[in-house]
C-alpha cells in the first residue's frame, strides 16, 4: 500500500484499529507499563523482568510507540502520560478496562454485530442463549472482572461530586453503584452524606472493599436488590452510566422507581451518561452506542431522547453539567 491514495491510507488505519487494541491488551496482560513504572528500560532489561522474549517485545513496543503509550530514546523505552494509564497501581489505571475490552465476553457480541442489523436480534443473548446480566449472576469471577473492567473507565467519578450541590442532602442512594468509586468520591468530599449502594449480588465484593472505611463509620450501607423491581428511599439517587444498559421500557422502570423512592417533599436523579448531540457524531459516544447495542441491547440517547424518558417516568430536566470523557450529568426532578 506505499504510495497509495489517501482514502486507501485511512481505511486501512481503520481496519487495523483491533490490532491496536489488541496490541494494547497484550501489554497489559504482560505487565509492560507495570515494567516501565520506575523510568526507562532497554528493552533487555524490561524482557528479562517480564520473562518474555526480546525480539518479540520489541515490536509490541514499536507498536506502543507508533500510538503514543511509550517512547524510546537511544534504545531505551518509557512511559508517555497516556501509558502510564496501564500500569496496575497508577490511580486512575485502565489496565482492567483494556483486559475487559479483548475479553471474549465483548468479543462475542461484538461478532454478532453484522448480525443483529440484519435480523434485530440482541447479539450477546444470540451467542450465549441469556442476557449478560444473568450469565454474570452465575459467573462471580467473571462478574468481577466486569466490575473492575467497567470501573476503570469511571474517570469522572469526582467531578461527578463536585458536579452536584450535596450541601442540603442527607441521604444518597448510588442505583447499580458497581465497585462504589461514584459513592466514594461523594462522601469523601461531603462528610455530612449518608450513602446507600445498590446493587446485584455478585457486583458487591468490590463495592464493600472499597467503602469499608465508610461502612465502620455508619455513612454507609450496601443492599443487595434488584433496582427493576425497587430502589431505597433517598433525597438524590444516582444513575451511574446505568441507564444505557437498557431499553426505553427497563430504563423507563428504573426511573419511575426512582422517582417513587423520593420524599414527599421531592428529590433529584442525577443521571450520568454520554448524550449524543443532534447533527454530529462523537466518536466514542457513537462507539459506546453500538457497544450497548450488542452487549445489552441498551443504548446511548439524545437529549430529546432522555427528556422523553425522564417525562414518561413522572421526572423533568432540570439541569446539565459536562464530566469527563463526553459525559454528561443530567439532573432531574419531580415533575
Amino acid at each position: 500500500m506505499a504510495g497509495g491514495d489517501g482514502e486507501h491510507r485511512e481505511l486501512l488505519r481503520l481496519l487495523v484499529g483491533p490490532w491496536v487494541g489488541k496490541a494494547i491488551a497484550a501489554a497489559a496482560e504482560l505487565g509492560v507499563a507495570d515494567g516501565l513504572a520506575d523510568g526507562p528500560r532497554s528493552a533487555a532489561e524490561l524482557a528479562e523482568e517480564l520473562n518474555v522474549r526480546r525480539g518479540g517485545l520489541v515490536r509490541l513496543l514499536r507498536m506502543l510507540a507508533s500510538v503514543g503509550l511509550v517512547e524510546e530514546d537511544q534504545g531505551r523505552y518509557s512511559l508517555t502520560r497516556t501509558g502510564a494509564l496501564l500500569a496496575s497501581d497508577h490511580p486512575a489505571s485502565m489496565r482492567d478496562l483494556a483486559l475487559l475490552y479483548d475479553s471474549p465476553l465483548y468479543r462475542v457480541a461484538w461478532d454478532g454485530l453484522a448480525q443483529q442489523v440484519r435480523t434485530g436480534r440482541q447479539s450477546f443473548e444470540a451467542a450465549c442463549g441469556e442476557d449478560v446480566h444473568s450469565y454474570l449472576s452465575r459467573r462471580p469471577q467473571e462478574a468481577r472482572r466486569f466490575v473492575a473492567g467497567t470501573a476503570a473507565g469511571a474517570g469522572f467519578a469526582e467531578n461527578l461530586a463536585a458536579a452536584h450541590d450535596f450541601s442540603a442532602v442527607s441521604r444518597v442512594v448510588d442505583v447499580g453503584g458497581g465497585d462504589g468509586a461514584v459513592l466514594e468520591a461523594v462522601l469523601a468530599r461531603h462528610q455530612h452524606v449518608i450513602g446507600v449502594l445498590l446493587d446485584r449480588r455478585g457486583t458487591l465484593e468490590p463495592a464493600r472493599e472499597r467503602l469499608l472505611h465508610f461502612v465502620a463509620e455508619g455513612r454507609c450501607s450496601l443492599v443487595e436488590g434488584d433496582f427493576l423491581d425497587g430502589v431505597p428511599e433517598g433525597e438524590v439517587h444516582i444513575l451511574s452510566r446505568v441507564l444505557h444498559n437498557w431499553d426505553d421500557a427497563r430504563a423507563r422502570r428504573i426511573l419511575a422507581n426512582c422517582r417513587a423512592a423520593m420524599p414527599a417533599g421531592g428529590g433529584r436523579v442525577l443521571v450520568a451518561e454520554r448524550i449524543l448531540p443532534d447533527g454530529s457524531h462523537p466518536w466514542l459516544s457513537v462507539a459506546f452506542d453500538l457497544h450497548m447495542m450488542v452487549m445489552t441491547g441498551g443504548a446511548e440517547r439524545t437529549s430529546a431522547e432522555y427528556g422523553a424518558l425522564l417525562r414518561s417516568a413522572g421526572l423533568r430536566p432540570d439541569r446539565a453539567a459536562e464530566l469527563p470523557m463526553e459525559v454528561s450529568l443530567l439532573e432531574a426532578v419531580p415533575l
